[in-house]
C-alpha cells in the first residue's frame, strides 16, 4: 500500500501487518499506526515519509507565531470533534502545547458530523478569554466556527490550524471570516511552485488531470517517490520484495520528497524540525514567516509528549 491513510488506522498491526503487507503511508494518525520516535519501520511494516510519531508533536509554528503575539500563550483554547481518534489527537496536541509552556483555558468538543448552531461555541470561547485558538477537525467545521466567531464579534488574536486546513475548500467555506488564520507546515507552499522545481512538478501534474491540489496530495506524492526510490534499488538488486523495501527504508535518514518538504527521517520515524507559517491574507494562503528562507529550523520545535493511546 502506498500513499494512502485513514483516520481510524489503529488496527494496522492486526490487519495489514499481520497479513504481511507493508504501507508507505501518505499519513498516519493514531499512535498504534504512527508508532513512536526511534522505531524501526521493519517492526511496524509501515514507512512514513513524513513521520507523525505518537510521542512527538511539532510546536515550531506556534513558537514562531508567539514571537509576534506575546501573551497569547496564557489563553489557549481547544475545540475538537467528538470522534475518539480526533479526541486522542487533541490530547496529544494539548500535551505538546503545555510542554512548550502554553496554558489552556478552554477545552471543548463538537459533533464531528456538524452542529446546527456554532454560536454557543464562539460565545464560550469569548467567555473564557481565549486568545490562541486551536481547532482540530476538518475544513467545513472549522469554517463554521470562523463564521460564528465573526458573527458574535469575538475573534481570538491567533487562530491556528494544522496543515490539513491548507486547502482551498476551507477558504471557500469560510470566506472573509478566515482572514488572518495561521497554518503551520513542513511543506514548501504551493504558491511558491515557480521557484521550487519539485513543488512545481506536483502542481503541474495535478493540474494536467484537473485534480485537487492539497497538502494530503503532497504527502501522498512524497510517499510514492519514496516507494519508487526503494523499489528501484531493490529491482536493480533482483530482489523486488516487501522485505527489501523495508530494509531499504532503514537507511533513509534524510528525506525531502525530492524537495517537497523539510527533511525527515523515515528510518527512525522522526518528523521535521523545520517549518513555515502561512497566513490567510486577502483570501489567499501567503507565507508569513520565515521570509528570508524556506524554513525556520530548531530541535526545540518538536516537543516530546506522552502518547494519547
Amino acid at each position: 500500500m502506498v500513499g494512502g491513510g485513514a483516520l481510524q488506522d489503529n488496527l494496522w498491526a492486526e490487519v495489514g501487518a499481520a497479513c504481511g503487507l507493508i504501507d508507505v503511508t501518505g499519513f498516519s494518525v493514531t499512535s498504534a499506526k504512527a508508532g513512536l520516535a526511534g522505531e524501526d519501520p521493519t517492526e511496524s511494516r509501515s514507512i512514513q515519509p513524513v513521520p507523525n510519531p505518537g510521542d512527538r508533536y511539532p510546536v515550531g509554528p506556534q513558537k514562531l507565531i508567539l514571537e509576534e503575539f506575546p501573551g497569547t500563550d496564557d489563553h489557549v483554547g481547544f475545540l475538537a470533534g467528538d470522534l475518539q481518534t480526533t479526541l486522542d489527537q487533541k490530547i496529544k496536541e494539548r500535551r505538546g502545547f503545555e510542554a512548550a509552556g502554553f496554558t489552556v483555558v478552554h477545552d471543548s468538543t463538537y459533533n464531528i458530523l456538524g452542529e446546527s448552531n456554532w454560536k454557543p461555541f464562539a460565545t464560550a470561547i469569548e467567555s473564557d478569554g481565549v486568545q490562541f485558538m486551536k481547532f482540530i477537525g476538518e475544513g467545513a467545521n472549522g469554517a463554521n466556527l470562523e463564521l460564528a466567531m465573526q458573527q458574535v464579534g469575538y475573534v481570538p488574536e491567533v487562530r491556528y490550524y494544522e496543515t490539513n486546513f491548507y486547502d482551498q475548500t476551507f477558504l471557500d467555506a469560510a470566506g472573509d471570516a478566515a482572514e488572518g488564520v495561521f497554518i503551520g507546515a513542513a511543506f514548501i507552499p504551493m504558491e511558491e511552485a515557480d521557484t521550487h522545481p519539485a513543488t512545481k512538478l506536483y502542481v503541474d501534474n495535478v493540474e494536467k488531470i484537473g485534480g485537487k491540489k492539497a497538502v494530503l496530495g503532497l504527502q501522498s506524492t512524497s510517499a510514492w517517490l519514496l516507494f519508487a526510490t526503494l523499489a528501484k534499488a531493490c529491482d536493480q538488486d533482483n530482489d523486488l520484495t516487501r522485505d527489501c523495501i523495508l530494509k531499504g527504508a532503514q537507511e533513509v535518514t534524510e528525506w525531502t520528497g525530492g524537495g517537497l518538504h523539510a527533511p525527515t527521517s523515515p528510518a527512525t520515524n522522526e518528523g521535521a524540525e523545520c517549518f513555515v507559517v502561512l497566513q490567510v491574507k486577502d483570501g489567499k494562503f501567503t507565507r508569513w514567516t520565515p521570509t528570508d528562507e524556506d524554513f525556520a529550523c530548531d530541535p526545540d520545535f518538536v516537543a516530546t509528549v506522552e502518547p494519547a493511546s
